[in-house]
């Protein structure tokens, strides 16, 4: 019996997306939030939420995504020993890294 090319090239189909369709769906982190908390940063690169007083909960902040006046924001009002910067952060958490948050948006309270 002999299978028609176009019923050939659906199974084909149905095949490739049942054994791709779950890999997609693992690669997309899912959106998170935290915060409000205090800020700090050194730079860009190395900024720190905390959540608590004393702190309890700590987040590791990835803020490349961010605008750019968040950026400058986050750098010369958010140092530390200066006066806090109260914040929510959002975004995406890092794969294989607990704790680290690729910030896609953030909220000042003060």
């Amino acid at each position: 019996m002999r299978i028609p090319p176009l019923a050939r090239q659906c199974a084909l189909l149905a095949g490739v997306a049942i054994l791709c369709g779950p890999a997609a769906w693992a690669q997309t982190p899912p959106p998170t939030s935290a915060g409000p908390g205090r800020i700090t940063c050194r730079a860009v690169a190395s900024c720190e939420l905390t959540i608590g007083t004393p702190p309890s909960m700590r987040y590791r902040i990835d803020a490349a995504g961010l605008a750019d006046a968040d950026k400058q924001r986050l750098t010369t009002a958010c140092k530390p020993g200066g006066k806090p910067c109260v914040a929510t952060v959002q975004g995406t958490e890092a794969p294989g890294s607990k704790g680290v948050i690729k910030a896609t948006t953030i909220k000042f309270y003060n």
